[in-house]
This record gives C-alpha cells, structure tokens and sequence, in this order.
C-alpha cells in the first residue's frame, strides 16, 4: 500500500460536539462559583409594640443581598414569599420563626404569644348613687342609673353573698369603717363598678340623770380620796383613747384597682376630679410614669378626659397615719381615635 495515499479523516460534527460540551461545562462552573451565598448577614426583625393575639406583627429581612424569601411562623399558617410581612397569631403560646432565603440560609427567632388584653369600656361601667357617709344602725338606699342595666347584684362589703339584686336596694350597716360597694349589671363582672363609704360609729343617746338615789356627800368625798389615778391623767387617756378611735375611723382605705374604676369614671365624665382628690393627702400630687417621668395630678386627669384607658398598674405611696395617697406610679395606655398612646 502506497502511504501516500492514506488521507486524514476529521469529522467536523464531532469537533463541535466537543467544543460545545465543554463551553457548557464552564458555563456551569462559572455559575455555581458565582451563586455561592454568603449567610454571615442574615436576620430579620420582629416589629410590634406588644405581642398579644390581637396584635398584627410586623417581620422584615435585614440582609440587602436576599432576592428570595420564605417564611414560616410555626403556627400550621401558609408560607409567605417577601422581605416584609406582617402576620397575626390566633391562639397563644411560643413560636419560631423561620426565614429561609436565597434557597441556602437560615435563620429563626422564638417569640411568646398571650392573650389579648380585655380592655375596660366606661360606657359600660355602671354608676352607683349613694351617700358619703352614713352610720352604724341606719338605713341607706343604693341605686344606679345606668340605662343599659337589665339585671342587678349588689355587694355591701360586709359579706361574701349577693346582697340585693334590684336597681334600688337599702341596707343597715353593722359595723363601722371604710367599705367597697360592688354593682354587677348584667353578669358583666369586668364592667363591675366599685365605690367606697365610710360607715360611722352609731349615734350615742345621752344617758338620763337618776335623781331618785340620793348619794352621801361624805361618802363621795371618802370614794374619790381613795381613786389611784388623778382625775387629769384619766380625761387625758380618756382624750387620746379617743383621737386614736377618730383616727382609725376616719382613715383613708382605698385600693389600686377601687382607684382605677374612679379613674375610668373620670375618663367616661360620670365624676369630677374632686370625688377622687379626697383621697390625696393634698390636691395636686405627683403623678409618675412607667419611666420615672413626673407630672402634677391636674396634668394626669387632663390626659385621662374622654379617652379610652387601658391601666396595666398603679402603685400608690400612702401616708402612714391616715392613709392618703402622697403620689402614685401609672403604666396606662391612652386612645384616643385611632391610635394608642403610651402614658
């Protein structure tokens, strides 16, 4: 065979195959190399001023590198698929959060979900008419008009049992102090309305003279040599004894939460400031927020006037002896229209 006359055969559909194959192959590369994600800065945010079931939450991605996103709020809820998304939980509990972005990072947060708040409407707070004082032995009458009232229970503080169920009701005090009356319209105990009264001593008659006996002078000079004590020093327990009596008599009782129903009073114009200074020790305490920030009470009860309240807590300085209120500490929300706003 003639060397010379073997020819070099090179099939053209086969060099391309090749080079097409090896063009993707570095395509492929080239793209896995550049699609790797860095996870260093992933992170979302948790936005809501408070995180009851009545809240909508606010979540928001703070890496500016993602282009994708999902998320799942561990409550058996759809996942969601943007940068920011608000969601709102029905039932309470603990939940985590999951963001899972750019189909390789992840990050979670746990956060705790409770009960909406039940908040106080005074529309629905009943007004209760009664005396200011009255004493041990009399009759007093007990009355409400709120016009929304269809049933009644009265409480007069001196028994655990339902004292009276009508609109008007009387009742003979027997023992004397500071006491709560209670009025439930309708089965609405978170409506109930409570007020105090202070209960007197019962009045004492005068004793009649008995000028039927008549006594020996000598003998009341001979019984009054032989007294131990002075006649003085007597008169002068006898005056202290009965300070101490007034005193405790008229000490000053009311709790937080009888504070608060005054407060929502107030609020709703079903009392005026004065009925609630009597408890002061003077007219115009200080008032306190939740931050230590300091307003005089007239600044307090200007902010309070026809909003809607919702108190988380009052804490009270007393004084010691009569148990006036000095200054008090609020954490309480206002509305008023639309918007919540912090005290």
């Amino acid at each position: 065979m003639d060397i010379n006359s073997i020819k070099t055969h090179f099939d053209r559909n086969v060099f391309l195959t090749f080079l097409l194959f090896l063009l993707v192959g570095l395509a492929l590369l080239s793209f896995r190399i550049n699609s790797t994600v860095d996870c260093t800065d992933i992170g979302f945010e948790v936005i809501s001023n408070s995180f009851t079931t009545d809240d909508l939450i606010e979540f928001k991605s703070t890496d500016t590198s993602g282009v994708e996103w999902e998320w799942n709020f561990g409550d058996e809820s759809g996942t969601m698929f943007r940068s920011n998304v608000l969601h709102q939980f029905k039932k309470p509990g603990k939940y985590t959060i999951s963001l899972f972005m750019n189909g390789q990072c992840v990050t979670t947060k746990d956060i705790a979900i409770s009960m909406r708040k039940q908040l106080i409407d005074p529309e629905l707070v009943p007004n209760i008419i009664i005396p200011k004082h009255v004493r041990v032995g009399e009759e007093v009458e007990f009355s409400s008009d709120a016009k929304f009232a269809k049933s009644w229970q009265w409480s007069f503080g001196e028994s655990l049992t339902i004292d009276g169920t009508s609109k008007k009701e009387r009742y003979t005090f027997k023992k004397s102090g500071k006491k709560t009356i209670l009025l439930v319209v309708n089965g609405d105990h978170r409506h109930e309305a409570k007020q105090l009264i202070t209960v007197l001593e019962a009045s004492r008659e005068r004793r009649k003279r008995n000028i039927s006996k008549r006594i020996d002078p000598i003998e009341t000079v001979l019984r009054q040599q032989i007294i131990d004590k002075p006649i003085a020093a007597t008169k002068k327990e006898e005056q202290e004894k009965k300070k101490a009596e007034e005193i405790k008599i008229n000490r000053i009782e009311i709790s937080e939460d009888e504070l608060q129903q005054l407060f929502v009073g107030y609020s709703n114009r079903r009392l005026d400031d004065t009925s609630i200074r009597e408890y002061f020790c003077y007219s115009n305490i200080p008032v306190f927020n939740k931050t230590g920030d300091r307003f005089t009470v007239s600044q307090f009860f200007n902010e309070i006037r026809d909003v809607k309240l919702e108190l988380n807590s009052i804490r009270l300085i007393r004084d010691q002896e009569t148990g006036c209120v000095k200054s008090m500490t609020v954490d309480m929300k206002t509305k008023k229209g639309l918007f919540w706003k912090k005290f």
